[in-house]
């Protein structure tokens, strides 16, 4: 199955062709906080099937609860969203920022 799509400054974008079979769910505490929920959904793809479409990604090395490193991909504008605020100009609940 192709999919794309891409972080959410619009900075980076991505294309892969995946096995939908193969979708994952962690609920690990780095997932947690990658996400700002209870977990992560991802469903891996292979190098030779998966291309950078649009950016250049910054790079750094992650080491989980489990000791496993991994390679974590960023936009170099990125911000770290932890969760939506009111807006000021209305009250209701949506996301701003």
């Amino acid at each position: 199955m192709k999919i794309d799509g891409g972080c959410h400054c619009g900075a980076i974008t991505y294309e892969a062709e995946v096995d939908p079979e193969k979708t994952n769910i962690c609920h690990c505490i780095d997932c947690q906080q990658l996400t700002g929920t209870a977990f992560r959904v991802t469903v891996p793809a292979s190098e030779d099937h998966y291309r950078i479409t649009r950016g250049t990604p910054k790079i750094y090395i992650k080491t989980g609860s489990s000791g496993a490193r991994r390679a974590r991909l960023f936009a170099a504008s990125a911000v770290r969203i932890s969760m939506p605020r009111r807006s000021v100009t209305d009250r209701k609940s949506t996301a701003s920022g």
